[in-house]
């Protein structure tokens, strides 16, 4: 199975100012979310969307710019960062709204991206 980029995420402590930054720099539209924070449409039919969220203290990463690479099996794919020297940070927990499974991880040198089973 291929694993293609399918969303990415932006997050910080002061998720309330990203929102206007990020639509007023790039003209997106983006809309408030109960579970998943800020829903991000960039407006284009290229590339991905994503969302926008909070960080809090007991998250364990802050700000950071992820992205989410999808896998057909999410706990296979857990297993091979670990056996691959990354280090798995969240999850797989189950998305709001039933819409999947996520995983976040860091790899050897400290970049954090994510993993998602439909």
């Amino acid at each position: 199975m291929p694993n293609p980029v399918t969303i990415f995420e932006i997050a910080g402590k002061k998720e309330d100012s990203l929102p206007d930054f990020y639509g007023s720099l790039f003209e997106w539209k983006i809309n408030q979310d109960e579970d998943c924070g800020n829903q991000v449409d960039t407006g284009s039919d290229q590339g991905i969307n994503g969302h926008i969220v909070e960080t809090t203290d007991e998250m364990p990463i802050t700000n950071h710019v992820t992205f989410y690479i999808q896998v057909d099996d999410i706990h296979e794919y857990v297993k091979k960062v670990e056996s691959n020297g990354g280090k798995v940070i969240m999850g797989p927990m189950s998305v709001p709204q039933g819409e999947g499974t996520f995983a976040m991880f860091l790899d050897p040198c400290g970049n954090c991206l994510g993993l998602f089973q439909s």
